[in-house]
């Protein structure tokens, strides 16, 4: 078993996901029935780093459920929209995600937004401001996190956002929802549990490797950015996650031997695409590892996850077993990814808001 804070954190995210189904539901339910009650025609999901790939993850399941009657979901930065404030109306919403309920660009919206559009607030940590400045406020469950690297967190607070969007739907549909977010809690389990023995000897191929690029299609492509993002924050790495279309341009233009590209690619309408630029990552000279059911790239090294897992789920899913490797592959290159020492820079910029400091 790989010892560390941050894979302890990682085996939690099952159990987590599975609390803030239960915990987390009635809340959501009546955030949702909120904005119906106001009308919402248009709800904006907003945050930051981690929080930014929820809000893309969530709007992504949303738009695979919505009919052209329900209201629209559009996923931004909340230093976009704090920045770039659109024309609001009536109709208008803004879900903010900050695990902390800290995040400075979430709060300064929240709080310019009172009482003027409804508000909804997913946060993991009680006691917050937006605790107190948002209309609704949705908690999501699965304990404290002690470290910066967001991990457990990241698939609890996705699921809260995920739960208030499939009460905005209700119905079957929200109901068929919540079940697929059940079995992807089952299905992280086992992809944990298959990658925790196969990450040590992998990670030692890849302390070398000069770009890493994550790569998916879909529900996958959101999954793509978190993964590459808990590799540039653990093993200090220049990692880019992208979409398997995107990825068949300019990125490239740059893939050679020097390249690891990490494709996941969970059965569904974008695993053909993802597994069509591997190959021809592969036939560049990259090193390819496929987050997969099974392996279909020649050479490829394999992080398995089952057969039944979703790509609209892949954040829930594909994730960890990356982040797994990226914890390994930052000790093998004399990083502590549970004492990092990027936290100073955040701070220096006012961002004070993380978890686990």
């Amino acid at each position: 078993m790989i010892e560390g804070i941050i894979p302890r954190e990682i085996r939690e995210e099952p159990a987590a996901i599975r609390s803030t189904l239960t915990d987390s539901l009635e809340a959501a339910r009546e955030a949702a029935a909120g904005l119906r009650l106001a009308g919402v025609r248009r709800v904006h999901v907003i945050g930051n780093g981690t929080s930014y790939h929820s809000s893309l993850a969530a709007a992504t399941l949303y738009r695979r459920n919505a009919g052209p009657d329900d209201p629209m979901v559009v996923p931004l930065t909340a230093g976009e929209f704090r920045t770039y404030l659109p024309r609001l109306g009536p109709g208008d919403a803004v879900l903010g995600i900050s695990a902390s309920g800290e995040f400075r660009d979430v709060v300064a919206v929240v709080e310019a937004l009172r009482g003027h559009v409804p508000t909804v607030a997913i946060v993991h940590v009680p006691g917050s401001t937006l605790d107190v400045t948002a209309d609704h406020v949705v908690r999501s469950a699965g304990g404290p996190s002690h470290v910066p690297v967001m991990t457990k967190t990241f698939a609890a607070t996705l699921v809260a956002t995920e739960l208030v969007l499939a009460e905005l739907l209700g119905g079957d549909r929200a109901d068929a929802i919540r079940r697929e977010i059940r079995l992807a809690a089952d299905h992280a389990e086992a992809a944990i549990e298959a990658a925790e023995p196969r990450v040590v000897a992998l990670a030692d191929t890849l302390v070398g490797a000069g770009h890493l690029f994550v790569v998916g299609g879909g529900g996958a492509h959101p999954a793509a950015l978190e993964a590459a993002l808990k590799l540039k924050e653990m093993a200090i790495v220049h990692a880019e996650g992208t979409e398997s279309w995107e990825m068949a341009s300019g990125v490239a233009t740059i893939v050679d031997a020097d390249s690891v590209v990490i494709a996941l690619a969970p059965f569904g309408p974008g695993r053909a695409a993802t597994l069509d630029v591997a190959s021809h990552a592969a036939a560049w000279g990259a090193r390819v590892v496929e987050v997969a059911p099974e392996s279909s790239v020649p050479g490829a090294d394999l992080l398995p996850i089952p057969a039944g897992a979703a790509e609209d789920h892949a954040s829930l899913t594909a994730v960890a077993p990356v982040a797994l490797l990226a914890f390994v592959l930052a000790r093998r290159r004399g990083h502590d990814p549970d004492h990092p020492g990027w936290v100073e820079r955040y701070h220096s910029q006012g961002l004070t808001h993380i978890l686990g400091v």
